[in-house]
């Protein structure tokens, strides 16, 4: 492998989907925190709580397996602005995402994690959330494209603005306009303006399916920036896409687990 190829992959050993509604749980509900369990109970509807609970039994269960820790010995927690971590082992990086029936967990050893999870169906606002969430440059792309092929161009650009905000935990405060993802599921090289500095991640596609499209993303470095410029927390914040769409709470990982 090149150098170049080197630097544009994600570690992430540990990449998985979880089908939630057919979970079958190795461990009891009792393992996850009050927090958890209070969030759980928190939910309207008794399937969003069930997939919420087998999601966060899914991502203990892949730690264990990955740390060789007892279930007992896993101790999640949560960072200023909600990116959880595992006490004592800052070197296991994770991020677990979901969407209705279907989660994402991705785990790794090298630089904070991102992932997130949609599944493709019809998007007959992409053009309004586009606007409000995407750069120029990717509402264009996302234009430019046969009718056929927006609704899964525009949860590609989704779930990779989502990847790299929760890779770096501000998650809701820092503008989804700031920094370009594309439209397009490649490897790259990101960007990201945050408070005088720049903050460089990889970011790429998760395993394929043909019902869903996932992100990954990794924050590898950060530089100083020369010259500020506003960058960071400026611009209006990226809301949760199934919030915008009346639906069940689906944001389940990095910067919201």
């Amino acid at each position: 492998m090149t150098s170049a190829a080197s630097s544009l992959t994600i570690d992430a050993p540990v990449c998985r989907y979880v089908e939630l509604d057919s979970f079958t749980d190795t461990l009891p509900a009792q393992v996850l925190s009050d927090e958890e369990r209070a969030r759980a109970e928190s939910l309207r509807f008794p399937v969003d709580r069930q997939r919420f609970v087998a999601a966060h039994v899914a991502l203990r269960q892949a730690l264990c397996a990955y740390t060789g820790l007892a279930p007992a010995a896993l101790t999640l927690a949560t960072g200023a602005f909600g990116k959880p971590s595992l006490a004592g082992h800052p070197r296991t990086q994770f991020s677990l995402s979901h969407s209705q029936g279907l989660a994402l967990i991705a785990i790794g050893g090298r630089g904070p994690l991102g992932a997130d999870v949609e599944l493709l169906r019809p998007m007959p606002d992409a053009a309004t959330l586009a606007a409000a969430h995407f750069t120029q440059r990717e509402q264009d792309a996302l234009a430019a494209l046969p009718a056929h092929e927006r609704d899964h161009a525009f949860l590609t650009c989704w779930t990779r603005k989502e990847a790299c905000l929760k890779a770096i935990g501000v998650g809701l405060l820092m503008s989804s306009q700031s920094f370009e993802v594309g439209v397009v599921p490649d490897c790259r090289s990101v960007e990201l303006p945050v408070a005088g500095r720049t903050l460089v991640l990889v970011l790429g596609p998760a395993p394929a399916r043909a019902d869903s499209v996932g992100s990954l993303a990794e924050w590898r470095h950060t530089e100083a920036r020369v010259q500020a410029s506003g960058g960071g927390f400026e611009g209006g914040p990226m809301r949760p896409l199934n919030a915008l769409q009346g639906m069940a709470e689906a944001r389940c990982a990095g910067g919201i687990a």
